[in-house]
């Protein structure tokens, strides 16, 4: 769907400006430029992942269409264009509400709607929590020999962002090679030790975010277990996350 509303009221949408040249067909001269444009941008972008920037989601607008170009060969018309694309791009430390659809030992996964690749290892779970296999769900166990909470397939879960992790694969001499750049918070690890913000505003307490990359070698026939483009690790350890249901008012 078209409409920009919903870019200011959630922070994770953003608006990317990108350029690229686009290739209309002879046989859609008699539409709308701007419709053709997006429609061809749509088909190259939509639900890919841009390192660093995000999921694409849909053409937003254009600020710049230059002129067409026709190569005699092509009979196309070629324009050269800038212009916004919506994105879907959590920020480091963000608070996002998802549905919790599977768990294992290691974890829980998350969708937050047409997003899947979110997950929250069993270490950021609040403590303690525990893992039972018969019901392959994980409780947290917040009063002693008192079930606590269980985290229930399909409800609703409020979780923060700690890392995003993109992914780009690329063919060399040796093989496939997969390299990873994350993002994450580091004021995460460094909960440990309070900050010192006392005296100041709170809006000073600005999240330490650092970058890392990283290579790794892929198989070179199963590409099923090839990591996704793009991979968010969430966290539940704090006060007022977890399932909505709990209601911490």
């Amino acid at each position: 769907g078209g409409g920009g509303s919903g870019v200011g009221d959630d922070t994770m949408f953003v608006l990317s400006i990108l350029r690229d040249s686009v290739r209309v067909a002879p046989e859609t001269f008699d539409r709308d430029l701007l419709e053709v444009l997006a429609e061809e941008l749509d088909k190259k972008y939509a639900n890919k992942v841009l390192p660093e920037l995000g999921l694409c989601i849909c053409t937003y607008d254009f600020k710049d269409v230059e002129d067409a170009v026709i190569y005699p060969s092509d009979g196309a018309a070629h324009h050269k264009v800038v212009f916004r694309m919506l994105m879907f791009r959590p920020f480091v430390g963000e608070v996002v509400v998802g549905t919790i659809i599977a768990s294992n030992e290691d974890g829980i996964q998350v969708s937050l709607d047409f997003f899947d690749d979110m997950f929250i290892p069993s270490y950021c779970l609040p403590q303690p929590a525990e893992y039972d296999p018969r019901a392959k769900l994980w409780v947290w166990r917040f009063d002693e020999g008192e079930e606590g909470g269980v985290f229930t397939l399909h409800e609703q879960i409020r979780c923060r962002v700690d890392s995003i992790t993109y992914t780009s694969i690329t063919n060399t001499d040796k093989g496939r090679q997969a390299t990873k750049t994350s993002t994450e918070n580091s004021a995460t690890a460094a909960k440990l030790t309070p900050m010192q913000t006392s005296s100041s505003a709170p809006d000073a307490e600005v999240p330490l975010v650092r970058q890392r990359s990283t290579s790794v070698d892929l198989s070179a026939d199963d590409t099923s277990k090839d990591p996704p483009a793009m991979h968010i690790k969430g966290s539940v350890n704090d006060d007022g996350l977890g399932l909505v249901i709990w209601n911490w008012e």
